[in-house]
């Protein structure tokens, strides 16, 4: 009898069957976590972003317009958007325009219609608060239209440039913009007050100062600012006064205004 020796043959050939067998496993993992990353990345992760931004706009409606947006990615071969950054972009956009088209008054309409299902009710009962309102314009605002033209936009939001940023400084919110006039609200927290409807009053405590000072001391630092602003000073060369019964060089006085041509 012959007896042939196999060993070696057969232990190379289980060697490489378990190497085999490890490489196949070892590129089943990648794949899978390569998809899983453009899975997450590309789909996941963005639609849990925007639940999360839309469950906040339904529970704050403001607290959206301080978020930025999110950037574009670029693609090698040129500009590459992807649908849900997109829309997530939208709902931050949304939010925002929201925010500042209800102001902080407004923002319990918000809440409370994302809250339920059903139609929209914009006649939601209000609720009484209590506040220091205060109110500015922009003096001689009509006159200034008739000089700057169509310039006046950026005149005006140069202006509520400044209004927004040192009210928001300040514990309070521009609740609301008409053409030149600001309605600045300044809210007291509800632990601050006592009783129930006319009959509410406020506590004397330190927080009841301290908004009073700062709705003062706001206004007094928008009138500083303007007065000192170097992008508001190029209008120091455009008089903000005009009729046609002003001389082109010459400035006369009706009725006690100041009336005078733009200067070229």
């Amino acid at each position: 009898s012959i007896y042939l020796d196999q060993r070696n043959s057969t232990q190379l050939n289980a060697i490489l069957s378990m190497l085999r067998t490890i490489f196949i496993c070892i590129v089943l993992t990648v794949s899978a976590i390569l998809f899983s990353k453009d899975a997450n990345d590309l789909a996941l992760i963005p639609i849990e972003r925007m639940i999360l931004k839309v469950n906040q706009l339904a529970k704050n409606p403001l607290a959206l317009k301080d978020q930025e947006i999110i950037q574009l990615h670029q693609g090698g071969k040129g500009s590459e958007i992807y649908e849900t950054v997109i829309i997530e972009n939208a709902i931050l956009k949304i939010g925002a325009l929201l925010a500042l088209g209800f102001g902080e008054a407004g923002s319990n309409i918000i809440a409370s219609n994302m809250a339920q299902s059903g139609d929209i009710n914009p006649m939601i009962p209000g609720q009484r608060k209590t506040a220091i309102f205060g109110f500015c314009d922009i003096r001689n605002f009509t006159d200034a239209t008739e000089v700057l033209q169509s310039e006046v936009m950026v005149f005006v939001n140069q202006i509520a440039q400044i209004v927004h940023g040192v009210v928001d400084r300040h514990a309070g919110a521009a609740n609301k913009n008409i053409g030149d006039a600001f309605l600045l609200v300044w809210r007291f927290p509800q632990n601050t007050l006592q009783g129930e409807g006319e009959d509410q009053q406020l506590i004397q405590c330190n927080t009841v100062s301290n908004i009073a000072d700062l709705s003062l001391i706001s206004f007094l630092k928008i009138i500083a600012k303007i007065i000192k602003s170097r992008v508001l000073a190029q209008y120091q060369d455009c008089l903000l006064y005009t009729s046609d019964a002003a001389d082109d060089l010459l400035c006369v006085d009706l009725g006690g205004r100041r009336i005078i041509k733009k200067k070229k």
